[in-house]
């Protein structure tokens, strides 16, 4: 994981202060979730002071490695993530005259970080699965990959105190009341904003701060036919191929989750067309359709296939979990105040240059919150909309809910000029873009994690393809017969391609179904998830905490309603108990202090 922080002050000449370096070498340890011994540090200073660009990592140097920060031509560069090509993409970013025009070409899941004498450029790609933050407060900009250290650093500087402490912005937080993440731009830190997909900050000393959308790409119509449909796919598959370039490089097996589901197996198709070795893997029993499937795309493939059974013992009376606020503080460490405690990432491990791989990005492929989408009439769509930025209304305040009816209100008046690119750029922007990010973040620290579906060129030759085709499934099958043709009279599990929907039903759909029927595992265990389904020992500790959270949570939480729904165990909202209960931990404070020792809990498994 490699941390960036750039200050920019506000009058040309003067200097950025020593004890605001101080605060940032200071705050990194708390707002970078790895031990502070594995990380190393680098600065590069302007001459006249006005221009810092700072860099932390707990990488191990590498050829496969970029350096944290990388001087040429009295330009100092950096980035998150990786590039496709790192090389030609450093030398490309470098010696433009904005980095705006070559991030628009770049592959690779990236946020990048250009200084010099003149200033700092910052730049978020399409997928933003890397982010940038940014604040401005007394006299100087502050820019970052993580949002606490730049509100720690921007607090430092405008207080004046070497432990400003921490400012939320509760207003700011009801998105996560609602989803569990962010679906705008906000953050949970007052002044502290995340900068859009696709776009350029600039800051120079002297001069106000320019933000700058990098052009996005317009989709053209749906082709006719096959041929012309396989020709459309031509450039996305290319893109494709080109994005597993970085895991070629390992020169080790990639292992991936393969299933009978659409992303997964163009997924394997991607690998194999990219010449990186791999192997897969399939949890189910032997007669499972998702083995089934999987085991012919592997035979096809000519790649090692291993399957692992479910437990199938329905004798254990009940799970023992970590403690709720455990779980909850970790998470609020590692993602921010902006991935709810229903969720869960990976903790810290030493670092390791294994690749790995998923096929998380794939909806985009798919036409985004279109694939869903039912009801495509306008006023479905426009339904669909408004859920997006107002569910769970019945939990928030009337404030909450005005300040998200702000929110709607553009994306609602773009939906009725074009309400299925709407859903589409809504996933990509706020579902991808804002929810991946704190599990993304927390993965590298611990190693390379490459995601192709995200990569900045696959997604926008993605774009330049109309959502409701792409939401047809043709897409994705064409590319699986480019990539991999031999995979492709293999037919998807459960039903047929969305595209072939019309063709008659034939009698090896009906014996799919009737088999996948007969399989779904009927033991007390299975399907069950404690996260939803705990008893009321459990919802008490949940309880105990809302009940003790400060009063600034009902500013945006319905107090009536939330003492209602915590007030027993009722297995509808549960997603809300942990958004709120997040949200409780968050407000106290507690995650600033030292992690507490907890005992495990039990919660009994429903007879």
């Amino acid at each position: 994981m490699r941390a960036y922080l750039a200050v920019v002050a506000v009058d040309r000449g003067r200097p950025v202060p020593r004890r605001v370096i101080e605060a940032a070498e200071r705050a990194v340890h708390e707002a970078v979730p790895v031990p502070a011994d594995v990380l190393t540090a680098d600065r590069w200073t302007s001459e006249d002071g006005a221009v810092t660009l700072l860099a932390w990592a707990n990488e191990p140097e590498h050829a496969l490695l970029p350096r944290p920060l990388r001087r040429e031509g009295g330009r100092v560069l950096g980035y998150c993530g990786y590039l496709a090509d790192p090389d030609a993409g450093e030398r490309a970013l470098l010696a433009a005259d904005r980095v705006g025009p070559v991030t628009e070409t770049l592959g690779g899941c990236f946020s990048v970080f250009r200084a010099g004498p003149d200033g700092v450029e910052a730049a978020t790609s399409i997928a933003r699965v890397c982010p940038v933050y940014h604040a401005e407060t007394g006299g100087a900009r502050v820019i970052g990959t993580r949002a606490l250290l730049v509100h720690l650093v921007a607090r430092a500087i405008g207080t004046g105190a070497a432990d400003p402490g921490v400012d939320l912005d509760v207003p700011a937080l009801q998105p996560m009341v609602r989803h569990g993440f962010f679906t705008n731009d906000d953050t949970p830190f007052r002044g502290v904003r995340t900068l859009p997909a696709a776009t350029v900050l600039t800051a120079r000393p002297g001069e106000p701060t320019e933000t700058r959308e990098v052009p996005t790409p317009v989709a053209e119509p749906a082709p006719g036919g096959p041929r012309r449909a396989r020709a459309r796919v031509a450039d996305l598959a290319e893109a494709l191929v080109a994005s597993a370039a970085p895991l070629a490089r390992h020169g080790e097996p990639v292992t991936l989750a393969l299933s009978g589901g659409r992303d997964s197996r163009l997924m394997a198709a991607v690998l194999k067309a990219a010449g990186v070795p791999m192997t897969a893997a399939t949890h189910g029993f032997a007669d499972d359709p998702d083995v089934v499937l999987a085991t012919r795309i592997a035979r096809r493939l000519g790649i090692e296939h291993r399957v692992s059974l479910p437990a199938t013992d329905d004798a254990r009376d009940e799970v023992v979990v970590e403690h709720p606020f455990l779980r909850a503080y970790d998470i609020i460490r590692r993602c921010e105040g902006m991935t709810s405690a229903y969720e869960r990432v990976n903790g810290w491990t030493p670092y390791s240059l294994t690749p790995r791989t998923s096929g998380s990005g794939g909806e985009t492929l798919r036409g985004g919150f279109l694939y869903d989408q039912g009801d495509r009439s306008p006023a479905g769509i426009a339904r669909r909309v408004r859920t997006i930025f107002l569910s769970a209304e019945r939990f928030c305040t009337p404030g909450a809910n005005d300040r998200a009816r702000a929110a709607l209100r553009p994306w609602a008046e773009r939906a009725e000029r074009d309400g299925a690119d709407v859903l589409d750029r809504l996933y990509l922007y706020y579902r991808s873009g804002r929810w991946i990010v704190g599990s993304h973040t927390a993965t590298l620290t611990n190693g390379p994690y490459y995601h192709p579906f995200f990569d900045n060129r696959v997604v926008r030759e993605a774009l330049a393809l109309p959502p409701g085709w792409r939401a047809s499934e043709e897409v994705v099958f064409r590319l699986i017969e480019t990539l991999a043709p031999e995979l492709a009279d293999i037919p998807p599990e459960g039903k047929r391609w969305r595209f072939e929907e019309n063709r008659p039903c034939g009698l090896r759909d009906l014996l799919a179904w009737r088999r996948r029927a007969a399989l779904v595992p009927r033991g007390r265990t299975s399907g069950f998830n404690w996260r939803k389904s705990y008893d009321d020992a459990f919802l008490k500790l949940l309880r105990d905490e809302v009940a003790a959270a400060p009063r600034e949570l009902f500013d945006i939480v319905d107090e009536v309603r939330a003492k209602e729904h915590f007030a027993a165990v009722s297995g509808t909202w549960v997603l809300q108990t942990w958004h709120i209960y997040t949200l409780a931990v968050l407000l106290s404070g507690a995650w600033r202090e030292p992690r507490p020792t907890l005992p495990k809990v039990r919660i009994p498994i429903p007879s």
